[in-house]
């Protein structure tokens, strides 16, 4: 017998039980975030923090919250494509600015990267995969081996993956199969120029990666990771900000709205289950009467009252987003995995279509309000048609 007394009670429990049943706020540093996400940490399970002062925010929130705000830390190596010899970035903190936690020794080792994270409060600590292009299936295979090298229990490895890899069963069956060799928390993240949901069969094919995978995540994500702990999912993170909703395709240009300006506020509308910007749902609504929401954060306030490219609106926007979907996912953390969690679920999709369908005869731009391609696949099993309500 080796150790001390006592180690047992200091070993950390592995990362699939720490963050079981998790449903994240996956965001940004700065800008306010610590304060407003501190204040609704008795709601939300926890947050996944990126940008360049993650670790010491990290770092400040496991100080003041000990075992009370559950964080993990994206190193966010979505920037450039991985390939066979290099997945991995490990250097990405030393190139962020935070070289004062890391000993030179270690500072450009991938499991320096993850020690640095580990010694900063976190559940456990996210590999810093690059962009991985669809169909590359040696990558996959060379992140898998090095991944099978590092500790299980308190490492995740970040899977970011072009939606390309969705287009192909093929793919997906290839994927679960390959990533199964794992015993780690695979953490998947879609990349695309675009909602990569958008496309026809993308959401379905998502559902069944994540269905078919033991230990799966979804990280980076909008609604989608409801549908992805519905289904089985260990946990998800969904971001607070547009940009953190899903991984763009490295060199593609920042997206712009119909205006050609920046995109910068978003709104979930309650009823429809749905982000729009805030500009389009002004047009929805037109000379109509907006819905009032009655999130914690809007208290009865017009949905239609967030102005675009506004930063203190986006923020406000950002907060009723958050409110508006945590109890959806506490709804579902209330009922039991499998069938009856996925049923739960799919109800909340499926008044969200009837909602689609009432609305659009009483809106001033009736052609904005298509049943989105995801929330008609979210209701529906593999290879079948929309059903009826």
């Amino acid at each position: 017998m080796t150790g001390q007394p006592g180690d047992h009670l200091r070993t950390p429990p592995p990362a699939w039980d720490l963050l079981q049943d998790k449903i994240l706020v996956h965001t940004r540093t700065g800008n306010g975030v610590r304060a407003d996400l501190a204040q609704m940490g008795q709601t939300h399970d926890g947050l996944t923090l990126c940008g360049t002062d993650a670790i010491q925010t990290a770092r400040s929130f496991h100080g003041h919250n000990p075992g009370e705000l559950l964080q993990l830390v994206d190193p966010a190596a979505y920037e450039e494509y991985a390939t066979c010899e290099e997945p991995f970035r490990p250097d990405l903190i030393r190139q962020s600015g935070q070289l004062s936690f890391l000993d030179d020794e270690d500072g450009s080792s991938l499991q320096g990267l993850l020690d640095v994270q580990l010694g900063n409060g976190v559940a456990a600590a996210l590999t810093p995969t690059r962009y991985i292009k669809a169909g590359k299936r040696a990558i996959i295979t060379a992140a898998v081996d090095a991944a099978g090298e590092l500790e299980a229990e308190r490492t995740i490895l970040t899977v970011p993956l072009d939606h390309g890899w969705l287009r192909s069963d093929d793919d997906v069956d290839w994927l679960s199969g390959e990533l199964g060799r794992l015993p780690h928390i695979k953490a998947i993240t879609l990349g695309s120029i675009y909602n990569p949901l958008k496309l026809k069969g993308m959401a379905t094919a998502l559902s069944r990666l994540i269905g078919g995978l033991e230990r799966a995540a979804l990280i980076r994500t909008d609604l989608a990771g409801l549908d992805a702990y519905a289904r089985g999912a260990v946990f998800a993170s969904i971001g607070m900000q547009t940009p953190l909703r899903h991984v763009r395709t490295p060199g593609a240009p920042p997206p712009k709205n119909r205006t050609h300006r920046a995109v910068t506020t978003t709104v979930l509308h309650p009823q429809l289950l749905r982000y729009f910007n805030a500009d389009t749902l002004e047009i929805l609504y037109g000379d109509t009467d907006p819905p009032r929401c009655e999130c914690s954060e809007c208290q009865g306030a017009s949905l239609t009252r967030f102005q675009h490219e506004n930063r203190a609106h986006q923020e406000a926007a950002n907060r009723h987003n958050i409110a508006t979907w945590l109890p959806w996912a506490q709804e579902l953390q209330r009922a039991a995995p499998g069938q009856a969690r996925l049923a739960a679920w799919q109800e909340i999709c499926w008044n969200a279509v009837e909602a689609h369908r009432r609305l659009r005869e009483k809106l001033s731009a009736p052609g904005e309000l298509e049943v989105p391609q995801w929330l008609s696949e979210w209701i529906q099993e593999p290879g079948q048609d929309l059903p009826a309500h």
